[in-house]
């Protein structure tokens, strides 16, 4: 049985496991290690705040995700994708109330940044 998303701790798990496979990943890796490349624990940390507020609403982050992503050149292909991997993550290491909320609240995310981006780029 594995256990729920309940600290920080394991919220800093998640996000350093699913980065791992993002950078391993063909369809994902290019884009975010020729981003990040060097500023990786920056990112990391700033996301470690922002799931901390998201999952167990602890206000850590404050700021706008979304824009940095503007630029990125990413499409529905890319959110879909980006969100098995999430979902992959959460099922092999969480369960419980809050790993169903990670899961859900990734779904709802993904879907709301690409309607952003899209509407930034003029495609709405």
């Amino acid at each position: 049985m594995r256990n729920d998303i309940t600290s920080l701790k394991d919220i800093q798990f998640l996000v350093d496991k699913f980065y791992e496979l993002v950078q391993k990943d063909p369809f994902l890796g290019p884009i975010f290690n020729v981003r990040l490349a060097g500023r990786w624990d920056m990112h990391h940390r700033k996301l470690y705040r922002f799931w901390h507020t998201v999952l167990l609403r602890r206000p850590d982050y404050f700021g706008d995700p979304v824009p940095m992503h503007f630029d990125m050149n990413i499409d529905q292909r890319h959110f879909d994708h980006w969100l098995v991997i999430w979902i992959e993550t959460i099922d092999a290491n969480f369960e419980g109330v809050i790993a169903e909320r990670a899961k859900f609240r990734g779904k709802t995310m993904a879907k709301a940044f690409l309607a952003k981006i899209n509407k930034a780029a003029g495609k709405v």
